[in-house]
């Protein structure tokens, strides 16, 4: 049977917590002379919190373990219930002429996806930018991540919250306590966040503008207090450290813990990581050659944009330096399968990971193996240890999901009369939680080319990318609902 209370106290507490985080904005609209804006976020936050209240009144007071169901059916349903309420503050201020834009820019944000319908966001009050990206900083590392560091009362079955909001095929413990390993996951997070803002801000940017783009970087989101995004800067040195950061915040956290903090291990010990290093550097090479070769940069210049926009868009950042929609074909292509393959598992960024990507190649070549030599029973490892079957399974059926929601995705949004190119990039973008694509999709453009119904299949697919497919795919099975 369903454990509807259970479900109830994870909701009421996520939305306590969304509360809570709405004072943070409100802070900075009173540091800037918004008041209008902070009498908007103290109603939000209000309404947020007392609603999640509310929902921990419902539960009735009885222990109880989540157990697999429940642990997928809460974080499916508090990532949309928190992106309704993160809508709020867009729709009270007016910023969208409709609920649905409104809701289309929360599920953005909160997905770390980035696609946006502003296109003049200079002209947005500075508390309601500030929350836009504190969005994306509370999705990255995950909303109900953040409860279970700083609530960690939701009994043993928290295991199964954690394992349906984590990115990755394959999930490893740092710490024998669920709440120990969310609060090492987000001391990590904390950590990248001020680092990179005090860097951003020795290179020349205010504390606003450096906190802004820290927490879009590290979340790998992507918003930015500037339409033009960090082009707007032109600086070198405010690139270089972008893209350090992007980096990190792409790779394996628990593999970042052990290296930088425990020290117990190497960045090249890791498998998926090595791989990921050598694709990226692949993929410079191809940009940097293409670029020189078929447009107006020079060598230095191309290998300048190839390496900021490869990093960019494998860690699904999709901050641009310049308009990539305007570069040669074999690059955006390029561009397009980086963002679907994504960084690596256990980190902030979207995508199908690397890691799956490796397994699916070995699952490959073990069924292309068992052709020639069918007695011969093959393993597949990683890191020296076996993968178990239903993880390859899970793999596999991940893989299948991922390319169906692309593809429906993409004939949904056809409908508006886009072309195939804008279509099938901005599904991509949208389920890979990259936020930017080619063409009308691109990063000159917004998403405000596409119609209403688009734009909510487009929620569709960021929530199912930042949830792993699953989550979100079950709901839409009555055996999911049933009290059997």
């Amino acid at each position: 049977m369903m454990n509807h209370n259970l479900i109830c106290k994870v909701m009421g507490l996520t939305l306590a917590l969304e509360g809570g985080c709405m004072l943070l904005p409100l802070v900075v609209s009173l540091l800037y002379g918004e008041r209008s804006v902070a009498f908007v976020f103290c109603t939000a936050a209000v309404f947020c919190t007392v609603f999640g209240l509310l929902l921990l009144c419902l539960q009735q007071q009885r222990k109880a373990k989540i157990q697999v169901r429940e642990g997928f059916f809460a974080v499916a349903f508090s990532w949309i219930v928190i992106s309704v309420f993160g809508a709020v503050p867009y729709w009270m201020c007016g910023v969208f002429p409709n609920v649905i834009d409104a809701l289309f820019e929360s599920v953005s944000g909160f997905t770390t996806t980035g696609a946006t319908l502003i296109a003049d966001v200079e002209t947005l009050p500075r508390g309601l930018l500030f929350w836009r990206s504190l969005t994306q900083w509370l999705g990255g590392m995950g909303v109900l991540v953040l409860t279970l560091a700083l609530l960690p009362k939701l009994g043993a079955g928290s295991i199964f919250l954690l394992r349906a909001e984590s990115p990755g095929p394959i999930k490893t413990k740092l710490a024998p306590k669920i709440g120990q390993n969310a609060k090492i996951l987000y001391y990590i997070y904390i950590i990248l966040t001020a680092a990179e803002t005090v860097c951003l801000r020795i290179a020349g940017l205010g504390w606003y503008d450096s906190m802004i783009h820290a927490m879009s970087t590290v979340a790998t989101g992507g918003f930015s207090s500037r339409s033009a995004s960090l082009g707007f800067y032109d600086s070198l040195a405010v690139n270089v450290i972008v893209v350090v950061f992007m980096l990190l915040s792409s790779l394996n956290f628990t593999v970042l813990y052990l290296v930088l903090i425990r020290r117990t291990m190497r960045l090249r010990d890791n498998a998926e990581i090595r791989i990921y290093f050598r694709m990226l550097l692949a993929v410079m090479v191809l940009i940097s050659l293409d670029l020189t070769l078929h447009s107006g940069f020079g060598a230095l210049e191309s290998i300048g944009h190839a390496i900021f926009q490869t990093v960019s868009v494998s860690s699904t950042t999709a901050f641009a330096s310049t308009d990539f929609g305007q570069w040669p074909a074999f690059s955006q292509m390029l561009l397009l399968l980086l963002m679907a393959v994504g960084g690596c598992s256990a980190s902030t960024a979207g995508g199908i990971k690397v890691q799956r990507f490796t397994l699916l190649f070995r699952i490959m070549y073990r069924q292309l193996h068992s052709v020639i030599h069918p007695r011969v029973v093959r393993a597949i490892c990683v890191d020296g240890r076996r993968v178990e079957e239903p993880v390859l399974t899970a793999a596999s059926l991940y893989f299948f999901s991922y390319i169906i929601i692309i593809l429906l995705l993409a004939a949904i949004s056809s409908v508006d009369g886009h072309t195939l190119g804008t279509s099938l990039s901005a599904a991509i973008a949208c389920v890979s939680n990259t936020g930017t694509g080619i063409e009308l999709a691109g990063p000159a453009s917004t998403f405000n080319v596409f119609s209403a119904p688009t734009k909510l299949f487009f929620c569709f697919g960021m929530l199912a990318g930042r949830l792993e497919i699953m989550p979100i795919l079950l709901l839409f099975f009555p055996s999911v609902w049933s009290n059997r």
